[in-house]
């Protein structure tokens, strides 16, 4: 996910953290109400028409937890109401 090198672990840690609070700044002053907020982690997988080795594999075994992982990060609910619709 990072780069070996510290520092460059460190500028990428602090790039986030600069966004997360973008977005925190921008939900408080839509009027949400960050009290009740949750962070969530989530690992996006492949496509499900994906023709990979692990696709293969997970499709065969009917296990989508066994998908090549693409990227990480977190989704952020601030309250249910708030929550958009999948």
């Amino acid at each position: 996910m990072f780069k070996k090198k510290p520092t460059v672990r460190k500028a990428v840690i602090e790039k986030a953290m600069a966004e997360i609070e973008k977005m925190l700044l921008k939900l408080d002053s839509e009027g949400k109400d960050l009290m009740t907020m949750k962070l969530k982690p989530y690992q996006k997988t492949h496509n499900i028409a994906c023709f990979c080795a692990k696709c293969s594999l997970a499709n065969k075994k009917n296990n989508p937890r066994l998908r090549g992982l693409m990227e990480y990060g977190f989704k952020v609910y601030v309250s249910e109401k708030d929550r958009e619709e999948l």
